[in-house]
């Protein structure tokens, strides 16, 4: 009896022994699949990074290929003046902002010094493809400021103190803290009114404009060289628009035809 005991113990002993290799073996290896796993995620984020910058150059490079594509598709009409007086300038009338930039861009390095850009809306970078520098209105505005703050300094002081001395309420006759409004004042004045006075005067407001397209203040966009520039010459600067692929290209005479 004893020695069925002894086996029947030693059998029920067995699978759980082999039970234990088992789960000893399959603990051994799920860290070479996880691991495994993780190796292959790495590597499809190895390759995913540089697919997704790829695919984001590529749709810029075709963008712009784009724009350059249009622009080399345009065919420009030379159109001559319609009368015989003196030429104005010729302009370069184009379809898209981007191309105004690049025919700036062009005429600037080309050297043209009387020529600028028109659109019907202000275009971003412009100022930088025609090479303008900052504006010369701040120091009308400063000056001007500068002028009224000395008027009301001289008015206040010399009346005060040296023309027509008076007292008022015990106070000294250079009595400065009371000036100050009367000079902040006419400082505001003098620049308020002086900045968009000379502003206009230097956009030529005041002039009467030569009209080279009604169309520029709607959908178009041109490019001018006026006919006073130094390396003005009709047929070379013809050429020249024509190198830019504009859709039409212009001569104006002075009586804008």
């Amino acid at each position: 009896m004893s020695n069925d005991v002894k086996d029947q113990d030693a059998t029920a002993e067995e699978p759980a022994v082999v039970e234990s290799a088992e789960t000893t073996d399959e603990s051994q290896e799920t860290p070479e699949v996880s691991s495994n796993a993780e190796e292959v995620s790495e590597s499809k984020d190895d390759h995913a990074e540089p697919s997704v910058n790829a695919a984001a150059e590529d749709t810029s490079k075709a963008a712009e290929v784009a724009v350059k594509t249009s622009h080399k598709e345009a065919t420009p009409s030379v159109q001559e003046p319609k009368s015989n007086g003196p030429v104005a300038g010729v302009a370069a009338f184009f379809d898209h902002p981007e191309h105004l930039i690049y025919a700036a861009t062009q005429a600037r390095d080309a050297k043209f010094e009387r020529f600028d850009a028109m659109s019907p809306f202000p275009i971003h970078g412009m100022d930088e493809a025609m090479g303008l520098g900052r504006s010369w209105i701040p120091w009308v505005t400063f000056g001007a400021g500068s002028a009224g703050l000395a008027t009301a300094a001289s008015l206040q002081f010399g009346i005060m103190a040296f023309d027509w001395p008076m007292v008022f309420g015990g106070r000294p006759f250079i009595a400065w803290p009371s000036f100050v409004p009367i000079m902040f004042e006419l400082t505001v004045l003098f620049a308020g009114v002086t900045t968009p006075l000379v502003m206009l005067i230097a956009a030529g407001c005041f002039r009467k404009p030569l009209i080279i397209d009604r169309q520029i203040t709607n959908n178009r966009f041109a490019l001018w060289i006026a006919a006073d520039d130094k390396k003005f010459d009709r047929d070379q600067v013809v050429e020249f628009m024509k190198s830019l692929n504009p859709t039409e290209i212009r001569t104006v005479n002075k009586d804008g035809k």
